[in-house]
């Protein structure tokens, strides 16, 4: 153990003597992380056409190769793009298609073709991570390539902001996500953050407050969900968490009227809207709302107040819990159906 910590102190005293720009141990450590990581990060461009005014424009994110001809994104920075291609470090570009998506957790895989990676980044555990530690962002901010951000981890949690309006399925099924100071502006969707020994721990996805950055915090989704994400869609072509196949809906939504006749005085929890045939909540037992041709509510459906014991907020947190689960995992379900309250278990199963 002490000759590693000779041979670690030494290499360290070799980079800063032959770097005199660079002072303290950890500037070393960033400054190597990045000049590795940069040719494996790729500006992802095409072509988009805005859905309300129907003109169509140049785009663009970022990406990472996590393989010879395969690279990691967002799935929104993909979402109805055409004419896709990935610029390299060295600016030489390459026509790509989309291999897989995982809308779920926001990512998406990407074949490049007539290329081999020049680079690959590999995923480091994205569990357990301590707060204040140091993270790398790299990608194209605002379509300027080969730029890296620098900052620290500010916190790991859900999320209270509004979901996607344009599409509130993207992302529905991520639980805690990284929250950093480092700058994640539009362009850095995609991109990787990494830690100071270089692996993934997360792929950066939003911003929170101004879009610019300033001011904003940036968010990243967690690193293991990723890894667990593309090594489904390598195999099944489609993620494996688990999922009920059920519509849900927040109880605050609710006429509270229609509650207390129920028996229910919290909105904490959420109902069951709909039923997907063959489902885990359908082959369950699970019963939907009832609604009139007007698409007035007749009758609640079951109520889900607890998921193995843990009492759910809403709707949001049902889906991300049940999310955690694989198929063949049983699941028990508190729920609330005419005025009692049951307890029905659901096996996850595979999708399709």
């Amino acid at each position: 153990m002490r000759m590693v910590i000779l041979l670690v102190l030494l290499t360290l005293s070799q980079a800063l003597a032959q770097a005199p720009r660079l002072t303290t141990p950890e500037e070393v450590a960033r400054v190597e992380v990045i000049r590795r990581a940069l040719p494996a990060v790729v500006k992802i461009s095409g072509i988009l056409r805005d859905p309300q005014t129907g003109n169509e424009g140049p785009t663009n994110g970022s990406g990472f190769f996590y393989a010879p001809s395969r690279i990691i994104t967002n799935y929104h920075v993909v979402q109805d793009l055409r004419d896709i291609s990935v610029e390299l470090f060295d600016g030489r570009t390459f026509p790509a298609q989309v291999f897989a998506v995982d809308k779920g957790i926001d990512i998406a895989i990407l074949t490049v073709q007539g290329v081999t990676a020049p680079a690959q980044l590999s995923f480091g555990s994205s569990q357990n991570l301590p707060v204040g530690m140091g993270l790398v962002v790299i990608g194209s901010p605002f379509g300027q390539r080969n730029l890296a951000s620098y900052g620290i981890l500010a916190g790991v949690g859900p999320t209270s902001a509004e979901k996607n309006d344009l599409d509130p399925e993207i992302g529905a099924e991520i639980g805690d996500l990284l929250f950093t100071d480092a700058r994640i502006v539009q362009g850095n969707s995609g991109g990787p953050v990494l830690d100071l020994q270089g692996r993934v721990v997360g792929v950066a996805n939003a911003t929170l407050g101004d879009l610019s950055g300033v001011g904003g915090v940036g968010v990243a989704i967690p690193g293991d969900l990723v890894r667990q994400s593309v090594s489904d869609l390598e195999r099944f072509g489609v993620p494996q968490r688990g999922n009920l196949g059920a519509t849900l809906l927040d109880l605050g939504e609710l006429d509270p009227i229609l509650l207390g006749r129920v028996g229910l005085l919290s909105t904490r929890g959420a109902m069951i809207e709909k039923v997907q045939p063959g489902s885990p909540a359908a082959r369950a037992g699970l019963r939907p709302a009832q609604r009139d041709q007007r698409g007035k509510l007749v009758s609640l459906g079951d109520i889900i107040l607890a998921v193995n014991g843990r009492t759910m907020r809403n709707a949001s947190e049902v889906t991300q819990t049940i999310a955690r689960y694989r198929p063949g995992d049983r699941v028990n379900l508190t729920i609330w159906r005419n005025g009692r309250r049951l307890d029905v278990v659901v096996t996850m199963i595979a999708r399709r």
